[in-house]
């Protein structure tokens, strides 16, 4: 399942349409602000200008620390304000942003595969599902009124959860031209804000806390608003429409009859008339932890039941119900959570990732209150606000290895 992630972050500063000197860089910025911020930022988008290609960077901060360039910003009411900036932050921030976003890339990540993506600027998104009622009647006799279909509103909460982390250059740094050690912390920003993402994702999709041994907040599933537990053997709950459970227990992914259990768990599921539902094939993922991934793996890719004599394999390659490794979704920090339990289902029909603020990027330069107080030159800051929310609770079973629910580490 290859799919590019989008970068996120994005550069708070923007100007008109329109291999230089220190001497010819600085004439540029006071004397074409405008044509200064477009050819800074084509020779990043180029690949051309990044942090790693600066050689003398006191020199560049000497070139244009002094030199105010007006320039455009978002408030952070939606709008757009104009402000005199410093040239040294401008540059070096959209090359900083391009460093962050590579790092951001970098970071292996699979959150992205087991949820719907939506942007929402509330504090809590209340996403509200008119349910129709149908009525049990099989014929509508001659001259009979058709009967009227109602309607029942079902409505889930998803919070928000905002972080970001901050980076602080010396003037000193600069003096020294510690420039390895600026580009290992630049990297690191874009990997912790791609971790922290992944990590809460995965946390909400096996819901940890609130499926854990003592069920607790923060909860994915928030129907109208109350923290509710999403995995549980019990009948009829989270609600009447899961009438065996969402979790199975003693169900190990060993063989076949593993899979057919958790299958045929979702095919006990049921839509808001009480009839079942039917998920496409074609849209189930097989999420599993790295120690399982081999087991896994090991049962799709079998064309026969292993122990049985010219048996197809229904979940092999040659099965009715095979799973292709794009659909095998699995990650080293699954094992975090835990070795042994698994997840079958339609994950994105079941989960919203809601960000109420994408990845925002802001830059000072030396004429701040910073600089003053401890002569910090230059700062970079990223902002994230994103929450993961259950919109349902039928789409996805949950497998345990014995009978105790996950917990931290086990």
């Amino acid at each position: 399942m290859d799919v590019k992630k989008k970068r996120l972050f994005r550069p708070n500063v923007t100007a008109g349409q329109r291999v230089l000197s220190l001497g010819d860089i600085r004439m540029l910025a006071q004397n074409e602000p405008a044509e200064f911020i477009r050819k800074i930022q084509a020779g990043v988008d180029s690949g051309k200008l990044g942090l790693g290609s600066i050689t003398d960077l006191r020199g560049l901060y000497n070139a244009l620390a002094d030199v105010p360039v007006k320039v455009t910003m978002e408030n952070g009411m939606g709008g757009m304000r104009t402000i005199m900036a410093s040239a040294f932050p401008i540059m070096t921030g959209t090359m900083v942003i391009a460093g962050i976003n590579d790092a951001y890339d970098q970071v292996p990540t699979i959150g992205q595969y087991l949820v719907t993506e939506m942007d929402d600027n509330k504090r809590v998104t209340v996403m509200a599902q008119l349910n129709s009622l149908d009525v049990d009647q099989e014929e509508v006799k001659e001259l009979q009124d058709f009967p009227e279909v109602g309607t029942s509103e079902e409505s889930v909460h998803i919070h928000s959860r905002k972080n970001g982390r901050k980076l602080s250059i010396s003037q000193e740094a600069i003096a020294e031209n510690d420039l390895p050690n600026i580009v290992s912390r630049v990297n690191a920003l874009g990997e912790i804000a791609a971790e922290h993402v992944e990590e809460l994702t995965l946390l909400r999709v096996t819901d940890h806390t609130g499926s854990g041994t003592s069920p607790a907040a923060p909860y994915v599933y928030r129907p109208a608003g109350t923290g509710t537990q999403l995995y549980i053997t019990t009948a009829n709950y989270p609600g009447v429409r899961a009438p065996s459970g969402t979790r199975i227990n003693s169900n190990a992914l060993q063989d076949d009859s593993d899979l057919d259990a958790a299958r045929i768990r979702l095919a006990t599921m049921l839509n808001e008339r009480g009839r079942r539902i039917n998920i496409p094939w074609s849209r189930v993922i097989l999420l599993v932890p790295y120690a399982l991934l081999g087991a896994a793996l090991k049962i799709l890719n079998s064309e026969l039941v292993p122990g049985v004599e010219n048996e197809v394999n229904n979940y092999g390659p040659r099965g009715m119900f095979s799973i292709p490794p794009a659909r095998v979704i699995s990650s080293p920090r699954l094992d975090d959570l835990s070795t042994g339990t698994w997840y079958l289902g339609d994950f994105a029909r079941q989960f919203v990732r809601k960000w109420k603020l994408r990845m925002e990027y802001v830059t000072l330069g030396s004429d701040t209150q910073a600089y003053l107080d401890s002569q910090v030159a230059f700062q970079a800051r990223i902002a994230w606000d994103v929450e993961v929310g259950a919109r349902d609770y039928v789409n996805v079973v949950q497998n345990l290895a014995a009978t105790t629910a996950p917990v931290d580490g086990g």
